[in-house]
């Protein structure tokens, strides 16, 4: 490695396994990517059996976020449509990240613990889809809430263990998984704009059996693509867990993590609202979240020269001061050109800084407990953090305003970038290690 020590001249495969070599060693004599037999206790066997296949990930991934398609532009206007207030709907906003906040981590750690990650991934897939199925019917708050709790029981460890699997498919090429997880982005862009589109013709409840029908697609997906024999893992021990839990590294990460998608709150539940306020319609609301999902496929089509251009804590540096930057430009923004522009920097606050930040967590994590570390970023910085911005935001929309409610999610953010890069400042012996090595 010697007289390689400019990332901009490494390939982005070189430079990926640079990075993943410099994270194992930063701040820790010890390397954490591989669990080494030990007399500490074993939780369970050390076998399991998962999709293998980029083709099944990929469809899994674009079926997967055909319904987020749907639910996240039209599934509250639809709750509003049906009468909820304004803290009613924050209420079932923060249900999801509610779950999430704690429901992927123990999934996943469950299914790192007895090496029933398939099992649990097929079962928890057919489950939501059954689930979303009732939605359209529902009217009553406590029968909604119910329901909507039970889908985001099921569902929300889901991506933490397809991601689990694809980095694991992928091995020493962790950059590869953005070319698996665009599929997923095209659903997204592709459910957006056609549901947007029926819902202005023939209403919002017809739209909402999308959820459902992507979701069963998933199922499918993942009974098919199942590998019928069975490979060999590390065996996890309880030492595992708390070294995870005891990451300098990825507990300040997790932080400014957290407080980056602490201030999407008031976009995620309140952003079509606020289009049909000023005047604009739900397939303009399509068009719009349909072309943030594009921004950050042109991201995920160019991320591994991306990564040969700069660190992957520059990225997600550059990534957490999108938002702050995102949410200023929408304060005054009420002219649909504007807000259109404005939807591109989705490319960074979400495509740059997802694909970063998995990477990382990847990177980090011992191989037998790869899931649970996706489970506990996916449980952080998108359960509770969202958990808190949209209630916060469900509670202050009618006394503040959206254009207050984007003020706070600017500092918000910004607090975050600081914290990150403050907190992951390498220090001086890692650096020149990294120019000599």
């Amino acid at each position: 490695m010697r007289g390689r020590g400019n990332p901009a001249r490494l390939s982005g495969t070189h430079y990926v396994t640079q990075y993943r070599s410099t994270v194992r060693s930063f701040g820790s004599s010890r390397n954490h990517r591989t669990l080494e037999p030990s007399n500490h206790r074993t939780l369970f066997g050390s076998s399991e059996c998962c999709l293998t296949s980029t083709r099944s990930l990929a469809a899994y991934y674009f079926w997967y976020f055909a319904a987020i398609g749907v639910y996240e532009p039209y599934l509250t206007p639809f709750w509003l449509h049906l009468g909820f207030s304004p803290a009613q709907l924050g209420l079932l906003n923060a249900i999801y990240p509610a779950v999430a906040a704690f429901a992927p981590f123990l999934w996943t750690a469950y299914a790192d613990i007895t090496r029933r990650g398939d099992a649990i991934f097929l079962r928890n897939t057919w489950l939501s889809g059954a689930i979303a199925l009732l939605l359209p019917y529902l009217s009553g708050l406590f029968p909604v809430t119910l329901a909507f709790l039970a889908f985001a029981v099921f569902r929300s460890p889901l991506i933490p263990l397809a991601n689990s699997m694809a980095f694991r498919v992928l091995g020493g090429s962790p950059e590869r998984f953005a070319a698996i997880r665009l599929w997923g982005t095209i659903g997204y862009i592709l459910a957006a704009v056609g549901v947007g589109v029926l819902v202005d013709r023939v209403g919002l409840g017809a739209g909402m059996h999308g959820i459902a029908l992507a979701t069963l697609a998933c199922g499918l997906v993942a009974w098919m693509g199942r590998r019928r024999e069975r490979g060999s893992l590390p065996a996890v021990h309880l030492r595992d867990f708390l070294e995870i839990l005891r990451d300098r590294r990825l507990l300040v990460f997790l932080a400014a993590a957290s407080l980056a998608r602490l201030s999407f709150g008031p976009y995620t539940t309140f952003f079509t609202i606020h289009l049909e306020w000023l005047g604009l319609s739900r397939t303009f609301a399509g068009v719009a979240w349909a072309l943030a999902a594009a921004s950050e496929l042109v991201v995920m089509l160019c991320w591994t020269r991306m990564c040969a251009l700069a660190s992957p804590r520059t990225w997600l540096t550059l990534a957490m001061g999108a938002h702050a930057l995102r949410w200023l430009l929408s304060i005054p923004a009420r002219d649909p050109v504007a807000l259109l522009l404005i939807q591109l920097t989705h490319a960074f606050t979400f495509g740059v800084f997802y694909l970063a930040a998995v990477e990382q967590v990847d990177a980090l994590a011992p191989e037998g407990l790869r899931a649970t570390a996706q489970g506990l970023f996916a449980s952080v910085a998108f359960g509770l953090s969202g958990l808190l911005g949209n209630a916060l935001s469900g509670v202050l929309y009618e006394p503040l305003g959206m254009a207050w409610l984007y003020a706070a999610a600017a500092f918000v953010a910004a607090a975050g970038t600081a914290l990150y890069w403050a907190g992951t400042r390498e220090p001086a012996s890692t650096k020149r290690a990294l120019v000599a090595g």
